[in-house]
């Protein structure tokens, strides 16, 4: 009996780290999350799984919460988000996605531009 538990408890585990492991999560940024950077023209997500265009998007905002992006464009799990010209100052980055398998995941991050 106690065998048949530790095997249930064991396959129970093993499903619930493979749907979590389901979701596109954000592998890293460029500017990279809590950087510094001398400027930047866009900003670019990595995402551990493809991403479905339609329902997935971003804004940058400044310190002062205007926005400062522009278009987006996604290929599979990549997401490129255009930016106005960027003064120096505290950027925050809050993104959107859903991901070909239907989970939706959001997030956010801030970049510094400047010295």
């Amino acid at each position: 009996m106690s065998r048949l538990f530790t095997f249930v408890f064991a396959a129970m585990f093993l499903v619930r780290v493979t749907a979590a492991q389901a979701h596109a999560m954000l592998d890293h940024a460029v500017p990279a999350v809590g950087s510094t950077v001398a400027s930047a023209h866009q900003v670019t997500l990595y995402f551990t799984q493809q991403i479905e265009p339609k329902f997935s998007g971003a804004e940058v905002r400044s310190a002062s919460g205007s926005r400062i992006d522009g278009g987006k464009s996604v290929s599979g799990n990549v997401m490129r988000i255009s930016l106005k010209a960027l003064t120096p100052g505290t950027y925050t980055v809050s993104w959107h996605v859903l991901s070909v398998d239907t989970h939706t995941t959001q997030g956010s991050f801030s970049f510094h531009v400047g010295r």
